[in-house]
């Protein structure tokens, strides 16, 4: 009896809830998916925030110039839609630091601006599991190029790189990102109240280093505008100086020539632009004629060994045949190889002296002399493609050589000086955040999210203008050699350090996902829960640490104001309480 009142019990639950959906669905038209509260929460933020959330799509540009490139986050969905962020720029005056080696630490010095993302999650799926994930997009212009580098905040003021790549000439970049989900507070709390004191303090201090490695950090340097800084050339003097500028970017990347030899050396600077871009051209015209020379001569050197070598081979094997079969014969005072001509190749890369080898039979002397004449036409003119691989790619220039790394700590502060080192403490933020859903009991449904990249990414590349567009997928090996070329860059364009990149710009992003445990339907029809208001109160709570207001301050209509003070007492009801002590 028990099992059927169950049963029925059950059914009768079920029907209710069949019949509830179908009505649901009847007053809206369609059954809700998560990507229809996406498009909701895109409309209703816009309307009800003095602050609306914006698009996380930025343009690389100087003022009044055209863009060089883009950088976004978008889902890999067909329409692929950019994600949703607040947004705020901060530290005006404050540098962060890039530290490339122990004895290089970049100052950037551009724009830092703050991003929040509200992520939601309808079901049990983690992020990394869902049907598409995010990717961070990274496009240039043709004859553009800037450097891009991902990492986390470790500490105040120090973007930690983890991945680093300099985007050319209409590339293109897909970097997958996942999405790592902590524990609620509430989670945590409920998860080491049964632990000891020591084991409970090990905890939180973990958790602290979780949150605050959870901030990442995008970077975006651009090339052109630091090179003018660099080589002491005035502002936008290298706009249309498309192969200057290359070959800039060859002689730094692979040959790492200090730009000492490059900048522009004139007496005074009461000298017109032209003249100045034409003194560095010349000396990057020297730079690269000594390179050419100096490769010339690695491959001259290379053919002469070749040559030389098939020489040692071929008395070498003369040598044992005639201790084998006792022949001698010289033809113009060179020796003669009995064997066929095929031979001498394999010797050429063979021990001089092999044991076990098969007596060979001499053939005529007319036989000989035709053979050593076809030996010597084949290996006298060494082709030099053939010998190309022998000479040494990056580094080969002794006169042009980087010097021993230096540490320039003391000269950069010294030019840093005027510059403020303080401003918003980034790794902060999720532990405010922390303390601020626990308070207003959404401490069960927001967590703190962590952006990591994938080992693989996409670029779309285009070799030359002629040909099309090819996508390459780029494994951990290939990310390590363009991280390399990057900070090569980067070390150049800084002078190791001791210049500041002016031109640059520092996105930070705090992530935080609302996770619903069941589908759309089923949270409204099974829980009884309005999601839209759930996500009301993150986006407040989101939006008021990344502007650093109160919650209703950032309210656009005062009805809407009265609506949330019911709905939400305990965000809005305090700061006002908070409000009237402060004038009291």
């Amino acid at each position: 009896d028990m099992l059927e009142l169950m049963s029925n019990y059950s059914k009768s639950v079920s029907y209710i809830e069949s019949m509830m959906e179908s009505q649901l669905i009847a007053a809206i038209g369609k059954r809700l998916e998560s990507d229809d509260i996406d498009k909701f929460t895109t409309f209703h933020n816009a309307r009800l925030l003095q602050k609306a959330p914006n698009q996380f799509s930025h343009a690389i540009r100087q003022p009044e110039h055209y863009p060089v490139g883009l950088v976004s986050i978008e889902d890999n969905t067909g329409d692929r839609k950019c994600i949703q962020t607040h947004s705020r720029i901060v530290n005006a005056s404050s540098t962060v630091k890039l530290p490339l080696a122990a004895a290089t630490i970049l100052e950037l010095a551009g724009d830092q601006v703050l991003h929040g993302w509200m992520n939601q999650r309808f079901g049990t799926k983690t992020a990394s599991g869902r049907n598409y994930f995010f990717e961070l997009t990274a496009r240039a212009r043709q004859f553009s190029s800037f450097i891009l580098v991902i990492g986390t905040m470790n500490g105040p003021s120090t973007l930690e790189p983890k991945d680093s790549i300099i985007i050319q000439n209409k590339d293109e970049v897909l970097i997958p990102l996942l999405l790592e989900e902590l524990p609620t507070a509430k989670e945590f709390k409920d998860a080491i109240k049964s632990l000891s004191p020591e084991q409970q303090r090990f905890a939180k201090a973990y958790r602290s280093m979780q949150l605050e490695s959870s901030v990442f950090g995008i970077c975006v340097v651009q090339i052109k505008p630091q090179l003018e800084a660099l080589l002491s050339l005035p502002p936008n003097s290298l706009d249309k100086e498309m192969k200057l500028t290359q070959d800039l970017m060859e002689l730094f990347v692979e040959y790492q020539v200090p730009s000492d030899l490059l900048s522009y050396n004139g007496a005074t600077d009461d000298v017109a632009v032209e003249d100045k871009v034409s003194n560095v051209r010349e000396h990057v015209k020297s730079v690269m004629e000594v390179i050419e020379g100096e490769k010339e001569k690695h491959l001259k050197n290379a053919a002469l060994n070749t040559a030389m070598s098939i020489e040692k081979h071929i008395q070498q094997d003369f040598a044992y045949s005639e201790q084998r079969s006792g022949l001698h014969d010289v033809v113009n005072g060179a020796l003669i190889d009995p064997r066929p001509p095929t031979m001498f190749y394999k010797s050429a890369t063979a021990p001089a002296r092999r044991s076990g080898a098969a007596k060979l039979r001499a053939p005529s002397g007319g036989a000989q002399k035709e053979r050593f004449r076809s030996v010597q036409s084949s290996a006298a003119p060494v082709p030099m493609s053939a010998v190309a691989a022998a000479s040494p790619g990056r580094g080969t220039v002794s006169q042009v050589s980087q010097p021993a790394p230096q540490s320039y700590h003391g000269r950069t502060e010294h030019v840093l000086a005027d510059r403020s080192s303080t401003g918003v403490d980034f790794t902060l933020i999720p532990k405010t955040l922390d303390v601020a859903i626990e308070n207003n009991g959404e401490g069960s449904a927001l967590r703190s999210t962590i952006i990591k990249t994938r080992d693989t990414w996409t670029r779309h590349r285009q070799e030359n203008l002629l040909t099309a567009s090819k996508d390459e997928v780029l494994t951990t090996e290939d990310l390590k050699k363009e991280k390399h070329k990057a900070f090569d860059l980067l070390d150049a364009l800084s002078r190791s350090g001791s210049l500041p990149i002016q031109y640059s710009e520092l996105h930070v992003i705090v992530a935080l996902t609302h996770c619903f445990d069941k589908s759309v339907m089923e949270t409204v029809i099974c829980d009884n829960v309005n999601p839209i208001e759930k996500l009301e109160l993150s986006t407040l709570l989101l939006a008021s640490a990344i502007h650093g207001v109160p919650a209703r301050e950032l309210i656009k209509d005062d009805g809407e104001l009265l609506r949330l003070k019911g709905s939400f007492p305990l965000l809005l009801k305090d700061e006002e309480k908070k409000e009237e002590a402060m004038i009291g």
